[in-house]
């Protein structure tokens, strides 16, 4: 004979989990900080708090990135002409295979980038990465016509 098991019955002291959770809609920005931060700091922050609150800088933002992507790719496509390699191995591959192919291919890239930017808007990571953009960009073109005045000299 086995000894008759003992069952042991859910009391009302034992915890139940929460079956409904609702979810953070966190974006990101959290206003509770307490990181003190220099002027340019808090200028970086304040552009960022700006942009995710005016979508329309925030495109304007992107159109000016892909007009520097164009005007990017105007100045390599010159000096390209004028006998100076491409610094992009990639770019410089297309190149030589088709300038279409090389112009949808940029332009496209900078396209797709900023309608992800635009779609993931409410995240920091993603107004980070348009500054980072135009940032980048504008370096790019500025030392593009940095060497373009350099060859002309």
């Amino acid at each position: 004979m086995q000894p008759e098991a003992v069952v042991r019955e859910r009391g009302t002291d034992r915890r139940r989990s929460r079956r409904f959770v609702v979810k953070e809609r966190r974006s990101g920005f959290e206003r509770r900080q307490s990181v003190r931060r220099g002027a340019v700091g808090a200028a970086y922050e304040s552009s960022l708090v700006y942009l995710r609150d005016h979508p329309a800088t925030l495109i304007r933002l992107l159109v000016l990135a892909n007009l520097l992507s164009v005007l990017d790719l105007a100045l390599t496509m010159i000096l390209l002409r004028l006998g100076v390699t491409e610094g992009n191995p990639i770019m410089e591959y297309l190149f030589h295979g088709s300038v279409v192919q090389a112009t949808i291919v940029k332009c496209g890239l900078i396209a797709v980038v900023s309608l992800a930017i635009w779609s993931l808007r409410r995240f920091r990571p993603a107004l980070v990465a348009a500054l980072f953009l135009v940032g980048l960009y504008a370096a790019v073109v500025l030392y593009e016509v940095a060497g373009l005045l350099h060859l002309s000299s």
